[in-house]
């Protein structure tokens, strides 16, 4: 979005931890701040409750492992 909507009212929760993790000299302000580093990311890739399925690996040389699909 635009510049000032990012600063004034970040949306995405990784903006707001990004935001929140700038050092604000001024005190009074920094009491103001929502703790967003407080708040859990959600990953996109893996939804609540998701359980990997078990990789099977084969030795091709020593110390050197390939998965099989």
């Amino acid at each position: 979005g635009p510049r000032a909507a990012v600063f004034d009212n970040p949306q995405h929760s990784y903006t707001r931890k990004l935001m929140a993790a700038v050092p604000v000299p001024d005190p009074a302000r920094r009491r103001l701040r929502r703790n967003a580093a407080a708040e859990e990311i959600r990953s996109p890739f893996r939804p609540v409750g998701y359980e990997p399925t078990p990789r099977a690996y084969r030795e091709v040389s020593a110390g050197h492992f390939v998965r099989i699909d």
